[in-house]
């Protein structure tokens, strides 16, 4: 038989449900391979593992299908996502009485009653020549690519289907502290958490080797402590193995620019330096309103700044401030610290409910995760797009609330992936 008989495991012990998990997907994977490129052809199987995914995680956890596009004989390949039902501002931060929901599940001003997070980093597969940016386990997730690449690879698998967004990982970085009251841990440190010990059980499976080190490990590979909520049907690898580009934010000559609610998912949104959907942040309200920080071209590295003082910014002082008028800037390297100390303003409640400062000052409740920022005023620095996460070597600094504006949009390294999610 082809796809595995399952049964729902809730309530059976942990790790007799991460045992179906791996056994299950572990199939999946390898019938993917044994297809290749000729994909799933057969509406029936496609069927069957979704439904069977579905029965054995009790609903969680579900395989969506990509499609390569073509319009006469299209090719389908499995992604493995993670259920998440709508919830408010007021469910997620811990000090809020706002009933509005969060932003992640708002898109062109609708509501989405759940949305679709990637399983597990991306891995990519070619098919009508175009690239497309999977959720599988136990695979080497795709790596060095820049910005741009990563959005449309994530983009490419058809309607609804996306790169993950700021306020999408916002979202479960909230739910993971002020409900789950759970961090994961992660690959931060040569295949395992830097907290756990050099034994056997906390290690990924290799996938690349730096220096004769374990760096990447296969997707979801790692113990239950490295998804999202401890269990076999969480998000894995937010915390390290690679950084993973999101959509939807970015610093402009230290302004802090995002594109509106959830809208950063839609396909063929303008994410481009000089969009017009790009907007700042009013310091007295937190509504959105029109940049200060403007850009004249998709290539212009010298923006204008009007000025006016009203729009929150990066500081780069020590530590990093959020501000209306900026003091201080980078020019050669980042600022960084933990992101408990980020202070500033009377900061509105947007910022953290996108995770861009903590809730409360110094309360130490985000697990030693960092803060990366440039806010160069011209050069390729003036603008820097969001990594999350981390990777296999960022040590305690790695995490769900990690935040790094430090990488320009061209950006590419063996330790930069991406993380496919649906709308």
């Amino acid at each position: 038989m082809i796809v595995p008989d399952v049964k729902c495991v809730l309530g059976e012990p942990l790790k007799v449900q991460d045992a179906w998990r791996r056994s299950f997907e572990s199939a999946l994977t390898h019938r993917f391979l044994d297809l290749g490129i000729a994909g799933f052809s057969s509406a029936d199987e496609r069927a069957e593992w979704t439904a069977k995914m579905e029965i054995l995680s009790g609903g969680k956890n579900t395989v969506l299908w990509v499609n390569d596009g073509d319009t006469t004989t299209p090719k389908y390949f499995p992604t493995i996502m993670v259920k998440f039902p709508a919830l408010r501002i007021c469910d997620l931060l811990m000090n809020s009485t706002n009933g509005n929901l969060h932003p992640a599940f708002i898109v062109n001003n609708a509501i989405k009653p759940e949305i679709y997070v990637g399983k597990y980093q991306a891995y990519q597969i070619t098919s009508n020549s175009k690239n497309i940016g999977i959720s599988l386990y136990g695979v080497d997730p795709k790596v060095s690519i820049n910005f741009d690449t990563a959005f449309t690879l994530c983009g490419n698998g058809g309607t609804g289907h996306h790169l993950i967004t700021n306020a999408e990982w916002a979202m479960i970085a909230l739910l993971c502290k002020n409900i789950n009251a759970y961090q994961p841990k992660g690959n931060n440190n040569y295949g395992k958490d830097i907290s756990d010990p050099s034994s056997l059980e906390y290690y990924g499976i290799p996938t690349y080797m730096d220096a004769n080190k374990i760096a990447r490990v296969g997707t979801g590979t790692g113990p239950l402590s490295w998804a999202h909520d401890g269990t076999p049907w969480g998000v894995y690898d937010m915390n390290g193995n690679v950084y993973e580009w999101c959509a939807g934010l970015r610093q402009a000559a230290g302004e802090i620019q995002v594109i509106p609610n959830n809208d950063a998912a839609v396909n063929n949104i303008d994410v481009s330096r000089d969009s017009t959907q790009w907007k700042a942040i009013n310091a007295a309200d937190g509504t959105l309103v029109n940049p200060e920080v403007t850009f004249a071209s998709d290539t212009d590295t010298n923006p204008v700044d009007s000025g006016a003082g009203a729009t929150l910014k990066y500081d780069a002082t020590t530590p990093i401030t959020v501000v209306t008028t900026v003091s201080a800037r980078t020019t050669t390297a980042y600022k960084s610290n933990s992101f408990d100390v980020v202070s500033g303003v009377d900061l509105p409640e947007i910022l953290s409910a996108l995770c861009l400062a903590p809730e409360v000052l110094g309360s130490n409740a985000h697990n030693g995760d960092y803060i990366y920022v440039r806010n160069d005023v011209s050069g390729d620095h003036s603008e820097t797009l969001l990594l999350r996460g981390g990777h296999w070597l960022t040590s305690s600094s790695a995490g769900v609330f990690l935040l790094d504006l430090n990488n320009y949009r061209s950006t590419s390294y063996f330790h930069i992936g991406a993380r496919p999610a649906f709308l």
